[in-house]
């Protein structure tokens, strides 16, 4: 059985997390700018860590592809791997990826080794293979897996890391065309003949000639067997980027050549006419070659791979491949090299899909240029080493990738999984074998990382345990606070209460010393960094940073998985200005021959440090010009901050340094812009769980990049933007005892050291995530400086689990990465204000003299009134002391309490009344708002709104007993008893509407509210609380007896009125009617006896026989204003709710024809007879005073209410 169409049907990359910028590297290595990044057209370079290896990068390649794909481990028949980077002399790579397929132990095929051909050598076979009678029917796979690393220098900066694997079947995406051609000969350009070590052997310009000596023969070759070598696109193996366009215009100068096309350009002048050559062919260069460039510009030279990764930046650049031509060129050093076309048969979209490229791209983490320098040289010490032990941290890897656990003394390497993958449960292709797939490489690598997974679901159930913990934190007092942290951390928390200084101590630290001066401690709460749960003290005066820090790290745990963090060693940089420079590149030349003289003399002024594996570890020289440079000197600190100990080392070598330059030394210091002491942190965060104050998340998302490129673009806005970070930084530097403003220097001047000030953080959307980043230069230490004079410090340190220097600064970054998520969102979403001002409300509700254990109180009150100022914090602590005075005057026992405010504009008064009320209930705290269109507002005060108030003042303001009297301006308390009045009239009518029986137990009898809705509690509770009120200002600004005790029995009446009104309603129902009484108890309703009875306060000669007119006349005006009012608002109701025409026309049953105009006029003539009694009985007692009340109602009555008749 042979296949046909045999090929490539599906692909899959991996490249390292880590990488180091080219253009950095000219800098360190102090090349011409451009060296690397023009002469060799590279941009950056992937590089492994010790944890890291060949067989690492394949076991994570193999796996990625059958699991994407999900193809069964056991319809694989073979299985070759292409690799030079050789781990054992004996065993193969080949070997180690069986451990992927479990019982499947039939897989031809071994590991193909010759520089970097090995991969197409084992593409070839693998095809083969499939062709042939020996084939089984099933699929084959081929891996090519590298690292490239070179000796210290200008070669080392081509090397790179990656792996590539290919599913290889019939009826494949990419065929091989059956016509290729190979060229092979023996060369020295490249080779390892050195065991001891794996840096290859390297001649440079044979290696140049060789590699085109082989496009030439195998175009010129391949033409004799095929004249047709158009291609639309070119695939190139790249040991570096410019190779890549020689190649190209080699390819073009063949094709010219074999074509007989006259171009002039010849094999002989192709050195000298590259650059004209090169704008001849640009639309081909830029169309055909440069889009299979994307990867190695990125990953560097990947050796095997390298070809098939630039087959993979195709699918990646192109929108699809279908029907292409695509030439590969592969080249290995030796040398071999093979020439051979791939015709793309089907579409390339769910390839280019499943590989997300740009997505991983962009998660990898830069390294910084010493920290590699360092990477690499204990790469070289550790060599072909055996009992070596590794742990990577969990940013320090992909998800789900293999690392390398140990090496024991007999050199066998143990492999882990990083963490798990999310599989994809769908497969968008054709298995040749039709059964379905199962996904048996997943529980091949369960049994792998059995114990990562306990261990990653037992620190999710740490999370949760430990947020548990510090739940409600927030609301403890602070000795509870102290208390808990005592018990949970085993922390003395004695310093904690006076800030730890002593007087004696502080005098010692600073000089003319007159006292000690204190921040507020707080903890930053919910942050998980690296899977490990911290609470971060944080020391700060601005109120909100310590709350919004604490908000935006939950979220970014709940929605996220914490935050990653990768630190470089705590590297400083001294600098010794060297001045009078009259030839620098002899300055520069005698510094780097004297390089280990100078390393070994700092290191005799820091031997301690060289102990602790610190010190001098490397010197270089940089031109300023005018005359100057500087002599930049790099100290491992350890875990100290630093600044005393390279200062003392600059001061130790700064005479070696004259005596070796001749030159004048200037100043000796240390720089605060330490970037060889970098600190990355990132989160990444499900868009769809970042809703936010009723947004979506993706409409959070949306406004939080629209902020933040805002920042990108405006220097003004990036400057509050990095403010935002450094609220969280120097917070925990200040409660920690670092050196903030050393660190505020190095941030800012990160911040602008491209030139141009940027922020400092970065955002991005991907694939429905927001991912957050911040990568900043920081100084801080867990070792010396003003620690021992502190004891708070060490205390703190014992929170955070006494940190390293490292690992300290990633936490100090984790809470400035959180402090600018949430000022961003805070911006973004509702205003910095508003969550900031609800924080700052503390400071004025203590400035205002609020008690202590009323603030939090006031903070609220303040809150819901979106009013934070002074006036209003002594409105709460009026309303308090009411309340309180009120519960104290009966005995009441205080409970938890709600508040209530309004603000009302009396219409046609020039007054205007706010009522700030604080009111008892058990229920959950609320703060309610007459304003406030909310369904709990609906259910206590119905539709009854602000406006329906104002046009009820105005009427009421129409009816007045004497318009000239004076209103006791001071409180506008005529004015606030109406409205109380009203709000009361109002609350027990609609309490009694929703629920009749609990609410006259609660009014007749005192008794709580058991049961019923929370709404009734609520209210019931308020409206006890403004009948004190009522009562209160009564006793308190009234001074005549009897009128006070008019107005609380009117109250009274009015509130018994409506409990009767409902009585007589459920006894209509049962056929019990008495139309009179219900007159009397529904004409309360309009309460405007308890108005008229107000108006008497402001009477400038009271008279207590004026009473007895005012409960006449305000009768008569409430019968007018009922029978109008419920004629007029009658709409063929039900007995549900009261109303006096209604109850009239079920009395005399004549329901259905309310409408029938004799029927309303027959309702009028009955109730004027009583109407026009009692206006005679008022004609004659009412006074001179009062009798323009009665003409004055009657109008209030006609524009408030429209007759029906």
């Amino acid at each position: 059985m042979k296949a046909t169409n045999v090929g490539i049907e599906a692909i899959e990359i991996y490249f390292p997390k880590t990488y180091v910028n080219q253009a950095e590297l000219e800098l360190f290595d102090n090349v011409s700018q451009g060296k690397y990044t023009v002469g060799l057209g590279q941009v950056n370079m992937a590089f492994v860590r010790p944890f890291e290896d060949v067989n690492t990068m394949a076991l994570t390649v193999v796996t990625n592809l059958l699991e994407k794909y999900q193809i069964n481990p056991a319809l694989i028949g073979r299985l070759e791997v292409g690799t030079e980077s050789l781990l054992d002399k004996s065993k193969s790579t080949k070997t180690t990826l069986m451990r992927l397929f479990g019982e499947n132990t039939n897989i031809e095929g071994v590991t193909s080794i010759n520089a970097c051909y090995g991969g197409t050598n084992a593409l070839f076979n693998t095809i083969n293979w499939m062709q042939s009678e020996a084939w089984d029917g099933r699929l084959g796979l081929v891996v090519c897996t590298d690292i490239a690393v070179y000796a210290k220098g200008s070669a080392r900066t081509t090397g790179g890391a990656g792996a590539v694997a290919m599913l290889i079947a019939p009826n494949a995406t990419f065929t091989l065309e059956p016509i290729r051609t190979t060229y092979m000969k023996d060369n020295y350009d490249f080779y390892k003949p050195n065991f001891h070590s794996e840096y290859p052997t390297v001649d440079g310009q044979l290696s140049i000639q060789s590699y085109l000596s082989s496009i030439d023969n195998c175009i010129q070759s391949y033409f004799r067997k095929n004249n047709n070598v158009n291609a639309d696109f070119y695939c190139f193996h790249s040991p570096f980027h410019k190779m890549v366009q020689k190649s190209f215009l080699r390819v073009k100068l063949n094709e010219s050549f074999v074509q007989k096309v006259e171009t002039g350009f010849t094999f002989q002048n192709f050195n000298e006419k590259q650059s004209q050559m090169l704008k001849f062919y640009q639309n081909d260069w830029l169309n055909k070659a440069l889009p299979s460039c994307l990867l190695s510009r990125e990953l560097g030279n990947i050796y095997t791979g390298a070809l098939y990764a630039g087959l993979v930046s195709l699918i990646q650049t192109q929108d699809d491949l279908i029907n292409k031509r695509i030439m590969m060129f592969s080249y290995g050093s030796g040398c071999a090299a093979s020439l051979f076309f791939l015709r793309c048969n089907k579409s390339t979209g769910v390839l280019k899909q499943k590989l997300k490229l740009q997505e991983r791209l962009q998660q990898r983490i830069r390294i910084p240029c010493i920290e590699y320098d360092h990477i690499m040289q204990q790469r070289e010490i550790n060599y072909n080493k055996n009992n070596q032990q590794y742990q990577p941290k969990q940013v320090d890897l992909y998800p789900g990738t293999f690392y390398l656990k140990s090496i024991d003394d007999k050199y066998r390497r143990e492999y882990l999984v990083h963490k798990q993958f999310e599989l994809n449960q769908t497969s968008d292709m054709i298995v040749v074998d039709n059964s379905k797939p199962i996904n048996k490489i997943q529980q091949i690598r369960d049994q792998m990382t059995n114990n990562n997974s306990i261990t990653d679901q037992s620190t999710q159930q740490s999370q949760k345990q430990y947020n548990q913990l510090w739940t409600g934190f927030y609301k403890k007092t602070i000795q509870q606070r102290l208390d808990q942290l005592e018990k949970t951390m085993n922390v003395n928390v004695e310093p904690f209460k006076d800030g730890g200084l002593s007087l004696q101590n502080a005098n010692l630290m600073v000089e003319n010393c007159i006292g000690k001066i204190s921040y507020p401690l707080g903890l930053g709460l919910n942050f998980m960094i690296n899977g490990q749960c911290y609470s971060v003290p944080m020391a700060i005066e601005e109120p909100s940073v310590i709350a919004a820090a604490s908000a935006a790290a939950k979220t970014i745990s709940e929605a996220g998985t914490g935050f990653q963090t990768y630190s470089s060693r705590p590297v400083m940089m001294g600098q010794i200005q060297l001045l009078d420079i009259q030839n620098f590149s002899k300055v520069e030349c005698l510094i780097d021959s004297n390089r280990q003289t100078i390393i070994n003399r700092g290191n005799q002024a820091c031997q301690s440090m060289v102990k602790r594996g610190g010190g001098l570890e490397d010197v270089k020289c940089r031109n300023l010009g005018r005359g100057q440079g500087s002599v930049d000197i790099f100290v491992n600190v350890c875990d100290s901050m630093g600044a005393n100990l390279v200062n003392t080392i600059l001061e130790f070598v700064a005479p070696l340094i004259a005596e070796i330059t001749g030159t004048r030394v200037g100043i000796k210091i240390l720089t605060n812009l330490c970037t060889n002491r970098k600190v990355t942190c990132q989160f990444c965060l499900d868009i769809d769980k970042m809703n936010y104050k009723q947004l979506t998340g993706k409409e959070v998302a949306k406004l939080m990049m629209e902020a933040y490129q805002f920042a990108e673009l405006d220097i003004y806005r990036a400057v509050t933007h990095n403010k935002g970070i450094i609220n969280g930084i120097e917070a925990v530097c200040n409660a920690a005892g670092q050196d903030a403003r050393a660190v505020n220097a190095s941030l800012h001047g990160y911040a602008s050291i491209n030139g141009q000030y940027k922020p400092l953080s970065s955002y991005k959307i991907v694939d429905n995530k927001f991912i957050g980043e911040l990568t900043v230069p920081i100084s801080v230490g867990t070792q010396g400086g003003v620690l021992p004079q502190n004891p708070l410090y060490s205390q703190i340190l014992s929170i955070l689990d006494y940190p390293d220097s490292q690992k300290l600064a990633e936490i100090i970054v984790s809470v400035g990465l959180a402090s600018n998520f949430a000022a961003l969102r805070a911006l973004a979403v509702e205003g910095i204000q508003k969550g900031h001002m609800t924080l700052h409300a503390r400071n004025i509700a203590i400035a205002s003299g609020i008690p202590e254990h009323l603030v939090d109180e006031a903070v609220l009150f303040m809150k819901n009134r979106n009013s934070f100022n002074k006036q209003t914090a002594l409105e709460f602590l009026k309303a308090y002391n009411i309340f309180y005075e009120i519960g104290k005057a009966k005995g009441k026992q205080m409970k938890a309490f709600c508040t209530f405010s309004g603000s009302f504009d009396l219409i046609d008064t020039q007054e205007k009344v706010d009522l700030h009320v604080v009111f008892e209930c058990d229920q959950n705290k609320i703060n309610l708002n007459y304003a406030d269109d909310s369904p709990i507002n609906r259910q206590i005060f119905g539709l009854k709104g602000q406006e329906w108030l104002k046009n009820l003042f105005s009427v009421l303001n129409t009816v007045k007993i004497n318009r000239e009297a004076e209103l006791y301006k001071s409180n506008n308390l005529t004015s606030k008893l109406k409205l109380l009045a009203i709000l009361i009239n109002l609350l027990s009518f609609n309490m009694l509407s929703l629920d009749f029986d609990r609410s006259k137990n609660f009014i007749l009898n005192q008794k709580p509210c058991l049961g019923g809705a929370v709404s009734l509690k609520y209210g019931l509770s308020l409206m006890n609380e403004l009948i004190h009120i009522f009562e209160y200002n009564i006793d308190q600004f009234i001074g005549f007896p009897e009128l006070r005790q008019a107005l609380m029995a009117e109250l009274n009446n009015i509130i018994l009125a409506h409990i009767k009104s409902f009585e007589l309603l459920q006894q209509a129902k049962q056929g019990q009617f008495s139309c009179d009484e219900f007159l009397c108890t529904r004409q309360k309703r309009l309460s405007c006896t308890m108005m008229l009875l107000c108006d008497c306060i402001s009477l400038k000669n009271f008279s207590p026989s004026i009473i007895e007119e005012i409960k006449l006349l305000g009768r008569v005006i409430e019968i007018q204003m009922t029978l109008t009012r419920d004629t007029q608002k009658w709409n063929k109701s039900t007995l549900s709710e009261p109303n006096v025409y209604t109850y009239w026309l079920i009395a005399n049953q004549k329901l259905i024809l309310g409408e029938n105009r004799e029927i309303l006029a027959s309702f009028y003539n009955e109730h004027n007879k009583l109407l026009l009694s009692l206006i005679q009985e008022l004609e004659q007692k009412i006074t001179p005073q009062l009798s323009h009340l009665k003409d004055q109602a009657m109008n209030a009555i006609q524009l408030f209410y429209k007759p029906r008749l």
